[in-house]
């Protein structure tokens, strides 16, 4: 066998070389899945690009977005809206102390420092507010990240989530950027992020927690926690306990829910709450817990028994009208910009109101069973209703109208009168004030004591006439002066307006009217009607009696127009019509165009403790919230009349109130033996009603009437219709508030003696004379000695030879 052949050997192939063997592969992957792999890749890497770009266009954003904040952030320098504060001095320590608050509608804001706050009230908010605000810087990442995951996302959470610091609760506070929804409230997250890290950035915990606590919200228009503490407890924020701090900080979540007053139960679930979560983070204790827990809602109102009221007194009212028209002054703004300064710019206003003596005007004058001032309704036509008016209603309950000849309807309103009264001292400061009867129920109401102007009657007579008579040395204590009119009928001076409308002659001139006898009258008359019984009369009496005719001689011989320029110009009875007011009825009768106001009237008479006259005040200065001097009143004060002739009208007018013929006899308040001068004064047909008291301590007005002038003895009678009314109460009100003060004196004048005068001739009295009587004179002016023999009768003394003056004053009204 050949074996060769068998096994034979293949001839070598002709090629390349064999390769090196590879390690062995996975299997490919889908083409679909390796697709999505790239994909996936691919948007990461764009997401992460994206995110990047958005970074960066929402810090862009932000940044430009808060470009002009300016100051609204400066908490160094923060100027939010603060109240401010009326202080008035306590009668009885000599203590200031808060007496009212000048409030707008929709803030109210008293400033506390950190330092006045309890650490009891900072941590009830942190502990519920943000637990982590000493360790975070302005931002809570993490619930943010969640709060925005829940809103925009997935909602992993039941309810919204809050994720704000109280950095951010500040922002809010500090700006009006609050919207909450889409992408709006996105973008206003962003910026409050931004805002809160550079605040953080830029402030220490403690002023940001200051500021916080200064503008958190509660009920109402109440701002700040030293506000709540005043409203809800009637504390300083200082004097708070742990459950009243926890009461204030639970109202900040929702003040509708948790109002202390209308949700009380809720409030005190949501108090305890945090003073349990003060406990688990280790503020509190748990028995200080357990304590606080178990103590009942016990508000202010509750326990001193009152509820404050946010309607300002009628003093607060005229106020603020003084403190926002001397701020236009200063700064030359209008009046509305002038009152929001006020309301919004943390004044603190130094009043010279005594809170003992406006609480009792303002009890008084609460008037209750018209104790004081009779109502005598009447009813009154008017073009419109507002929902203060008593309305007249017909049997069928529709209202009681009139149609006009020229369409206009007219309703009716059932009236009564009103009545005002203000008190100062002798230094201008206006002690007391109330503009009208009831209870005050707005405010800023009329105030019927400070803006409205009524006729004086017969009180203008010893500021102007008499006052002056004395002064110029043209009459004394008793000069004679004839009880009879200045003009009579057959002069044909002073019209008789009855007749002249009765008869149709009201359009004639007076030249005209010569040819009608009975078109004129004899004037003045005294009040009652009669025209004196034409006897001569010291001039003391014709003051106590308030007689026309004897006032009437004493104004002819000082002149209208002095007495005008007198009480206009030195006594600021600027109400007062310098081209209507310059005659002998105005200027002594009180027959004026507009009249004057309660305040400037008791102002006048201010001028009959020394002579002195200072200009009517309601604060001494007026403070910014940094405690500068912002603004000081501007009152004056001045010699008005000699101490001489002050001393003397002070013991002419003490007769009216002392003598048993003065208008007001026997009616002066018993205050410890102190002694009282004053003045009625009755306009015509008893349309205004006047008293103006004097004691050593104060001087005060009093005007009663209707507020559409309305003769009284329509409704009232004769009787009830009298000035007495006003006496009546002046009296009371004067007993209550010297109850307790020292005995006081006027001042006196070494410039007058006493001297005993003659009865018959107004003289002093000389041996002859056989009726006497004790009188006040100058002592460089004293009358003659009366040798008159007396055996004959009573001797006339002489008249003046000044001839008449005839005024512009043809209405003649005769007044008291």
């Amino acid at each position: 066998m050949n074996v060769s052949n068998s096994r034979r050997e293949e001839p070598p192939k002709r090629g390349r070389a064999p390769r090196e063997p590879k390690e062995p592969r996975e299997k490919a992957k889908h083409p679909i899945l390796r697709a999505l792999g790239r994909t996936l890749a691919t948007l990461i890497c764009l997401g992460i690009m994206v995110c990047s770009l958005a970074a960066v266009a929402a810090v862009y954003y932000a940044v430009q977005a808060t470009a002009n904040d300016g100051n609204l952030l400066d908490l160094d320098n923060i100027e939010l809206s603060q109240s401010s504060t009326v202080v008035a001095t306590d009668p009885d320590t000599g203590a200031q102390v808060e007496y009212a608050t000048l409030r707008s509608s929709n803030s109210h804001r008293v400033w506390a420092d950190l330092e006045q706050i309890p650490t009891n009230l900072q941590y009830a908010f942190i502990c519920t507010e943000d637990k982590d605000f000493y360790n975070e810087p302005g931002v809570n990442f993490k619930r943010t990240i969640g709060a925005m995951i829940n809103e925009y996302l997935l909602p992993i959470y039941s309810s919204k989530q809050g994720a704000s610091t109280l950095e951010q609760q500040l922002i809010k506070n500090l700006t009006s950027d609050k919207s909450a929804s889409g992408v709006e409230g996105a973008l206003r997250k962003l910026r409050e992020i931004y805002r809160a890290l550079c605040l953080s950035r830029a402030y220490s915990k403690e002023t940001i927690l200051e500021a916080y606590l200064n503008t958190i919200s509660f009920t109402g228009t109440i701002q700040g926690v030293q506000t709540a503490a005043n409203e809800y407890f009637n504390k300083d924020v200082s004097q708070l306990t742990l459950w009243e701090c926890a009461t204030i900080a639970s109202i900040t979540k929702n003040p509708t829910n948790y109002n202390p007053y209308t949700n009380p139960e809720n409030l005190i679930h949501r108090r305890n709450f945090i003073m349990y979560n003060m406990w688990q983070q280790g503020i509190i204790s748990e028995e200080d817990y357990r304590n606080g827990a178990a103590q009942p809602l016990v508000l202010a109102e509750e326990d001193t028994n009152q509820k404050t009221s946010s309607v300002t007194s009628y003093f607060t009212d005229a106020l603020f009208t003084e403190v926002v028209h001397d701020i236009m002054d200063k700064e030359g703004v209008d009046e509305s910009t002038a009152q929001s300064m006020l309301y919004t710019g943390g004044y603190t206003i130094e009043a010279t109101v005594n809170p003992k003596m406006q609480t009792a005007m303002e009890n008084l004058m609460l008037n209750e069973g018209d104790a004081y001032f009779p109502a005598g309704w009447h009813e009154e036509e008017v073009t419109s209703i507002s929902d203060d008016d008593v309305q007249v209603m017909n049997a069928d309950g529709t209202p009681k109208t009139r149609t006009g000849d020229d369409g206009t309807v007219y309703y009716y309103r059932n009236v009564r009168t009103q009545a005002a009264m203000v008190t100062l001292d002798y230094d201008g400061n206006v002690l007391a004030m109330v503009g009208g009867l009831g209870e005050k129920t707005k405010s800023l109401s009329l105030n019927r004591a400070y803006s409205v102007t009524r006729q004086t009657g017969s009180t203008i007579k010893p500021i102007g006439a008499y006052a002056l008579g004395v002064e110029y040395g043209l009459v004394n204590w008793s000069t004679m002066l004839n009880n009879s009119p200045l003009y009579q009928k057959q002069d044909m001076v002073i019209r008789d307006e009855d007749y002249c409308r009765k008869n149709g002659l009201m359009g004639l001139s007076d030249s005209q009217l010569k040819a009608y006898p009975n078109a004129w009258r004899s004037w003045p008359r005294n009040y009652g009607g009669n025209y004196g019984d034409g006897s001569d009369l010291p001039l003391w009496n014709g003051l106590a009696r308030s007689l026309n005719t004897i006032a009437i001689r004493v104004g002819d011989l000082v002149g209208a127009s002095n007495i005008f320029n007198f009480v206009y110009n030195t006594l600021q009875l600027t109400t007062l019509d310098p081209a209507n007011d310059v005659g002998l009825a105005q200027m002594v009768m009180g027959s004026q165009t507009h009249g004057v106001t309660p305040t400037a009237l008791a102002a006048a008479f201010q001028i009959f403790y020394d002579g002195e006259y200072t200009t009517p005040h309601l604060y001494t200065r007026v403070l910014d919230r940094d405690g500068n001097i912002y603004l000081e009143n501007n009152a004056t004060s001045y010699q008005a009349l000699t101490p001489q002739t002050a001393y003397i009208m002070n013991r002419l007018l003490k007769n009216v109130l002392y003598s048993n013929v003065g208008t007001a006899s026997g009616r002066y308040p018993n205050s410890n033996g102190m002694e009282s001068f004053g003045k009625t004064g009755t306009a015509s047909d008893e349309k205004d009603l006047w008293f103006v008291g004097g004691t050593p301590y104060y001087v005060t007005a009093v005007w009663w009437g209707y507020d559409a002038p309305y003769d009284m003895t329509n409704t009232l009678g004769k009787n009830q219709a009298k000035t007495r009314t006003c006496v009546t109460a002046w009296k009371a009100y004067m007993e209550q508030v010297q109850a307790n003060l020292p005995y006081k004196a006027f001042p006196t004048s070494d410039g007058v003696v006493e001297r005993a005068y003659c009865t018959q001739s107004g003289l002093l009295a000389g041996a002859n004379c056989p009726s006497r009587a004790t009188g006040y004179y100058r002592a460089d002016d004293l009358p003659d000695t009366c040798n008159y023999s007396h055996s004959s009768g009573v001797a006339a003394a002489q008249s003046a030879d000044t001839a008449p003056v005839v005024g512009q004053d043809t209405t003649g009204l005769d007044t008291d």
